[in-house]
């Protein structure tokens, strides 16, 4: 193996790199070429890691030859890649694409810019939007080395502000799966019980009396996960659901699928957005618009900058229960630049995006640049050992709140990272980070879940009870935010950040770390490394939000004689024929079906659509009549109720939306086969 070392270029920083031994990545467009480099006798396993790029790791001591080989037998069919970790860093591994991101001078001229591509090899894919001159190019055979050594040639430009390889980064869940409802959700409002005190909760009923609201549909929360269910009950109202997008099959429809197992997104949902209907769970902020944005969980820098880009625009907060292992994880400078703008100006409003992520689950530090031994549970292989620096770079960011997790005594949960990056807690269930079968006190979370998609965490529920992890910490920070918002829509992201941190109450856990020894459960210059400023209060934070208005209100003004009213303006509606969808169906739910079946629709327009007199139509022309409005980009579920003439036939059928005039809109049809699924959602 070749251990000369090169420079891999990472957001201002210089990390020392050098080949991995037995494993390297191939970008392969086609199964049968990928079948191909399967077939070969030196190699041991072939993993997708990101689209068309897989890990390949050989049974060889040195994957040099091996390399040079498929590159020759190749050719121009695949690229073939190796992997590297940082110097004396067995744990940590970065996985190229064929791609880079580089930012030039603004005064570099368009043809000096051609030249250099010419010069390097590479091709343009696309600029990134924005005031900086930043560049997707494509590494190209000519360029004769791979992205990190394209990269070292482009930093010694005096053209060129930065150059980074367009790594694939993975992320973990921050959630551990186990195995109806307000009076359940003990972290909304606890009481004192078997594992349970009362002040474990964040005082969700005084907030809302407090805030004299429980959210409001003009804040948005994005929830970006990998699937989400939105066909629940609990996500379901008029204009609840907004500017979803799917970064997996590339449409509007975010739902989850059992071949990517993506169960997590709908849970982590409910904890913040969950609707009050009389049944179920409920969100923190209930009231609040929910913005589903489904990624895999593998994106390279493009996509997520793609993502928080698209996001950033249309969202007030941002929730990510998501983020990497215990490794050297540091931001690109892309997205390091990304959150910042957003964390600034982000947001419909122009104030700043609140984005809030995990803090992780592996009872690790966010960043330890020192570290030399450190144990962790990795989901799938069990004990890993990491004795190199550790950095989680999303809650490392400043323009972050990262959370971690308390549990429902009021302790720091046992998994939770901890650092003096955190700035909030918030409570959670509990577990050990290195033993899933040692008990550890704590309850779980009670919220959505995924039965009506086959998937989940509590088989043939809609609801669970096991969900937790800083995977559900964060969402209910999230939610508390969004809730602020709705109180007070003037608020900067900052704002809200500094009145969540001042409000938190501390919690006090003198305890010893049940793996580490630590003792981190006080609070220096009013912090701890183990709950940051505390947990969250929403009835606190509201009672501060509105304190704050009092104080700011202007004085009163003389009472000027009333104004002669003009005549109202009507709401801008529009009845766009090709705007709205339907997009799916409950057919055949479980139990008795009168009352249960269920059709939805989605807004593709730029405008509100009145559905008003509008009818939905099934093949023997039995019709349900529609009313109210559906906001542009909103997805709206309708539950067919007992009396309705209408019927979804189970064994096949058709159905039609229809404007007022009669005018069929769009049609779907279904198959027997997709109507026996029972209590399955069918997609259109």
């Amino acid at each position: 193996m070749n251990n000369k070392t090169i420079t891999l270029y990472r957001n201002g920083e210089a990390i020392e790199i050098q080949q991995e031994a037995a494993h390297f990545t191939a970008i392969i467009p086609q199964s049968q070429w990928l079948a191909e480099v399967n077939a070969r006798e030196e190699v041991e396993e072939v993993k997708q890691v990101f689209k068309n790029v897989y890990k390949i790791k050989t049974s060889l001591s040195d994957s040099d030859d091996l390399v040079t080989e498929l590159r020759k037998d190749f050719s121009t069919r695949a690229v073939f890649h190796h992997a590297y970790r940082p110097l004396e860093d067995a744990s940590t591994r970065y996985y190229l694409t064929d791609m880079v991101i580089v930012r030039f001078k603004k005064r570099t001229s368009t043809s000096r810019i051609e030249t250099i591509l010419q010069q390097c090899g590479l091709q343009f894919v696309k600029q990134y939007l924005g005031g900086e001159r930043d560049f997707l190019l494509k590494v190209t055979s000519s360029a004769g080395k791979n992205p990190v050594k394209v990269c070292q040639d482009l930093h010694e430009m005096p053209e060129v502000i930065f150059a980074e390889p367009n790594l694939i980064n993975r992320f973990d869940k921050a959630t551990k799966p186990s195995d109806d409802l307000f009076n359940k959700q003990w972290h909304l409002e606890s009481s004192t019980g078997v594992e349970l005190v009362k002040d474990a909760d964040v005082s969700a009923l005084a907030a809302w009396e407090a805030a004299g609201t429980r959210g409001k549909r003009s804040i948005v929360v994005a929830v970006v996960d990998d699937g989400f269910d939105l066909t629940h009950p609990d996500f379901r109202g008029t204009g609840k659901v907004v500017h979803g997008r799917d970064f997996v099959d590339g449409d509007r429809l975010p739902f989850p699928s059992s071949a990517h197992n993506d169960y997590h997104g709908t849970p982590c949902a409910g904890v913040a957005i969950g609707e009050e209907n009389g049944s179920g769970i409920v969100g923190i902020a209930p009231g609040c618009a929910f913005m589903p944005i489904r990624f895999d969980l593998r994106a390279d820098d493009d996509l997520l900058w793609e993502i928080f880009n698209y996001t950033g625009q249309r969202a007030d907060v941002i929730s990510c229960s998501w983020g990497p292992v215990p490794v050297y994880a540091p931001l690109g400078s892309l997205l390091d630049r990304k959150f910042t703008e957003l964390a600034k100006t982000g947001g419909p409003r122009g104030k700043g995006c609140i984005i809030v992520f995990a803090a992780g689950n592996f009872n690790a530090p966010i960043k330890d640049l020192n570290n030399r031994h450190f144990e962790w549970r990795h989901p799938s292989y069990g004990i890993r050992k990491h004795a190199r620096a550790i950095l989680n770079g999303n809650c490392a960011h400043p323009g972050v709140i990262a959370v971690s997790a308390s549990t429902s005594q009021n302790r720091k949960a046992a998994y939770s990272n901890w650092g003096k990056e955190i700035s909030v807690c918030a409570p959670s269930s509990n577990w050990h980070p290195l033993d899933p079968y040692k008990k550890m006190p704590g309850r779980g979370i009670w919220t959505t879940d995924n039965e009506n998609q086959g998937l989940g965490f509590s088989s043939n529920s809609r609801y669970t009870g096991s969900f937790g992890g800083t995977s559900s910490s964060t969402p209910l920070v999230a939610g508390t935010a969004a809730l602020l918002l709705s109180v007070n829509p003037e608020l900067t992201a900052k704002e809200v950040r500094k009145i969540l941190e001042s409000t938190a109450d501390r919690i006090i856990d003198r305890t010893p770390d049940p793996v580490l020894g630590n003792e981190k459960g006080t609070y220096k210059n009013k912090h701890s490394e183990w709950f940051g400023h505390g947990k969250i209060n929403a009835a606190k934070a509201i009672a501060k939000v509105k304190a704050d208005m009092r104080e700011n209100e202007p004085p009163t003004e003389p009472i000027e004689p009333p104004v002669e009213p003009t005549e109202p303006v009507a709401p801008t509606t529009s009845t766009v024929s090709d705007g709205i969808k339907i997009v799916a169906a409950l057919i055949n739910p479980k139990g008795r079906e009168a009352g249960q079946e269920s059709i939805s629709l989605l807004n593709f327009s730029d405008s509100s659509i009145n559905l008003t007199d509008w009818q939905l139509a099934n093949q023997r022309d039995k019709t349900y009549d529609l009313e109210g409005e559906l906001a542009a980009g909103a997805f709206m579920t309708i539950t067919i109720p007992a009396n309705s003439a209408m019927k979804l036939s189970n064994s096949g059928g058709s159905l039609q939306l229809r404007q007022a005039d009669g005018s069929v809109v769009h049609e779907v049809s279904y198959s027997k086969k997709q109507a026996s699924k029972n209590g399955w959602t069918t997609l259109f």
